[in-house]
This record gives C-alpha cells, sequence and structure tokens, in this order.
C-alpha cells in the first residue's frame, strides 16, 4: 500500500469515527424521530440518496414505476449530496411535479449515511407538517443503482411484515457480524422501531445500517431474511457511487476508495441482466428524454 492509500485510508477512518460520534450523540439527545405505529397494513416510504449518480437514479425510479401494489408507496425522499452529474435540475422538478416525491438538498458533510439521516429527519417534518392520513410505518432504504426486476417486490415485502413479527427484512448475511444483518442497499425497518431512541441510527461504516440492526436484535426484535437480489426481486449494481465519486471528486476520501468496480451482489450473470434492463429504458435515459421522463414519473408518483 502506498503512502498516498495509507493516508487516504486514515481519513476515511477518521471521518467514520466523527460521524459515528456525532449521530450516537444527537440520537441520545433529541430521540429517534417521529414515531408511526405498525398496523398490520404495510406502508412504505422509499429513502435514497443521490452522489452524481442520478443515471442509475432515474432507472430505479423507472423500474419502481412499475410496481403492481405501487399505492403502498407514501413517500420517495431523495437526498441529493451535493451532486456534479448535472442531475439537481432535474430532481427539483420532479419533486414538484410528483406529489410523492420529497428532495433534500445536501452540500456538506456528505457521506451516504448522513445522507440517509436527512432523508429520515425531511420525512418525519413533512409528515408532522402535512399530518398525511396514511402515513408510512415501513422504511425502505433503497440505493440509487438498485433496479426492481419483478413488479411485485413491494408486494412481497409488505408480506413478509403482514403478521407483526419482523422489525426489519433485507437480504440477511451471517458471516460478518456477531448478529445477522441485512445489506443496506436494500432494507425495509418499521419506523416505530428504526425511531426508538435506543436504537442506533445510520452511520458512516462498512455496513452502516448494521449498528442499528443490532440493536433492534438485542432489544427483542426480529429481522426476516427476504432474499431480495438472491430471489430475483432486484438487483443491485454496486460501487456507483465510488466511481461516480472518483470521476467528480477524485480528491475526496470517497473517491480514493480503489474498490469502484460493480459486483451485482454475486448474482450469476448480474452484469448481463444489469445490462439487458438499462437496454430496456435506454430511450429515457438521455438528455433529451428528461422532459418526457419528468412527465411519465411524474404521473407515476402523483
Amino acid at each position: 500500500m502506498t503512502t498516498f492509500e495509507q493516508v487516504n485510508r486514515i481519513r476515511r477512518r477518521m471521518e467514520q469515527l466523527f460521524d459515528q460520534a456525532i449521530a450516537s450523540a444527537n440520537r441520545g439527545i433529541r430521540g429517534g424521530g417521529l414515531q408511526v405505529p405498525f398496523d398490520g397494513e404495510a406502508r412504505f416510504a422509499l429513502l435514497t440518496v443521490n452522489y452524481s449518480t442520478t443515471r442509475y437514479l432515474k432507472l430505479m425510479l423507472l423500474s419502481l414505476a412499475e410496481q403492481k401494489e405501487l399505492d403502498r408507496l407514501q413517500t420517495v425522499v431523495i437526498c441529493d449530496n451535493h451532486s456534479r452529474d448535472g442531475g439537481t435540475t432535474f430532481l427539483r422538478k420532479l419533486a414538484c411535479s410528483a406529489r410523492r416525491v420529497v428532495l433534500v438538498e445536501n452540500r456538506w458533510w456528505t457521506n451516504h449515511a448522513r445522507g440517509m439521516r436527512l432523508a429520515s429527519l425531511t420525512l418525519d417534518r413533512r409528515d408532522n407538517s402535512e399530518q398525511p392520513s396514511r402515513k408510512a410505518n415501513i422504511l425502505l432504504a433503497c440505493d440509487p443503482d438498485v433496479v426492481f426486476l419483478r413488479d411485485d417486490t413491494l408486494s412481497a415485502l409488505a408480506q413478509v411484515f403482514s403478521d407483526g413479527t419482523a422489525s426489519f427484512a433485507g437480504q440477511l448475511r451471517r458471516h460478518l457480524f456477531p448478529l445477522p444483518e441485512a445489506q443496506a442497499s436494500f432494507l425495509a425497518v418499521r419506523r416505530d422501531w428504526a425511531s426508538r431512541k435506543d436504537v442506533s441510527p445510520w452511520v458512516n461504516h462498512g455496513s452502516p445500517a448494521y449498528w442499528m440492526q443490532r440493536d433492534i436484535w438485542l432489544r427483542g426484535g426480529k429481522g426476516i431474511d427476504f432474499p431480495s437480489n438472491a430471489s430475483g426481486y432486484v438487483l443491485h449494481r454496486g460501487r456507483s457511487a465510488v466511481a461516480a465519486a472518483r470521476e467528480h471528486i477524485p480528491w475526496s476520501s470517497y473517491g480514493t476508495t480503489q474498490n469502484r468496480y460493480p459486483h451485482y451482489m454475486g448474482v450469476p450473470g448480474g452484469g448481463e441482466i444489469w445490462h439487458a434492463y438499462e437496454q430496456k429504458f435506454s430511450k429515457w435515459l438521455t438528455t433529451e428524454a428528461e422532459p418526457a421522463l419528468l412527465g411519465f414519473l411524474s404521473q407515476a408518483l402523483s
């Protein structure tokens, strides 16, 4: 490892420790957020963070719009972490025209975990101020480089929560930590658990949602294995934000991460599946198609 790589590794570690300390202190002082009890009917708020990954975010939203039970989706909160790929204008227009889309723009301290915390806080403030009749009771964290391959993904995920036993659901991994942990790129957490003061928020970490899941397990909650990628419900491309950071913000600690190549969650033929899906929507992903895409998504998410 070169001196340059060692310095950036230290930078990333120091940024992680700082974020973890601040996030934990804020949770202890301010509490967890808006409590929405689970009543047996799964209603989702999708939270995502855009970091110069607008092309992938458009693809994710297009695939989301194909869901059979899209009425289960109450809100889409997008935290834009100072994107430099020219997509912010499009996202502002989308948030103005689509009732269910909310945009929060973050210009400082732009790690993914803070983006997720801001998205959750923005959702709480919106629900407190507007008092919608049907508030989301499940937070669905979804990376921008995830596509919904099956149109029954939301309905299948809702079924996991239907009997009230699940506190969170995702593709569980049992080899990384003492307790099972669902990969953070596609993770559904009941809002009444995520907003508890004694449950950790998202933190800057190699597995940013593990502390949250660990606390839920330790306090009597239960995680359910929902094989989102393995069963073809979704496909996570992976490392897209790292590659975007290397292109647009190479001096950032995130942009110096060496591993920037997609992994497709180890799904056999994942690269080919992803390419075919991109081809399916390719006409929507050009700059010239943005007005039409805006109209389509505005109608689907209103």
